[in-house]
């Protein structure tokens, strides 16, 4: 019937944008391996191109690294929120219920002083 499971604040993960900056950083390593086999046709290559392949996995580890730690980031911040908002909630809720309290103790207060002064008044 419904779906009884409850609501995150935190959306779901999305490994879309992770796929695509590998690629895009993969891209960019086979274009610098080419565009380096083109330029120099007659020459050795190996070490420009294991420069350029050596360069290619820690920059994408260090990008999904950045990609997941602002995923992080996102996550808690949600989770912030939603207890700030509890909290000020809460908070609010314990000033009215010490408003009233004190709004009770301070009538109370007065009906004891106008009690008194109708007591003096009447002739017994």
């Amino acid at each position: 019937m419904g779906d009884t499971e409850p609501k995150s604040i935190v959306p779901p993960p999305d490994n879309l944008p992770y796929v695509i900056a590998v690629v895009c950083v993969l891209g960019f390593g086979v274009a610098g391996t080419v565009a380096i086999t083109f330029a120099r046709p007659d020459k050795d290559n190996t070490v420009l191109i294991g420069l350029v392949l050596g360069f290619i996995a820690p920059t994408a580890l260090s990008l999904l690294a950045f990609m997941k730690s602002q995923e992080t980031h996102l996550s808690v911040n949600s989770r912030l929120d939603a207890f700030m908002k509890n909290a000020t909630t809460a908070a609010r809720a314990e000033g009215q219920m010490e408003g009233r309290a004190q709004g009770r103790t301070d009538a109370n207060a007065r009906t004891d002083v106008l009690s008194h002064q109708d007591n003096e008044r009447k002739p017994l």
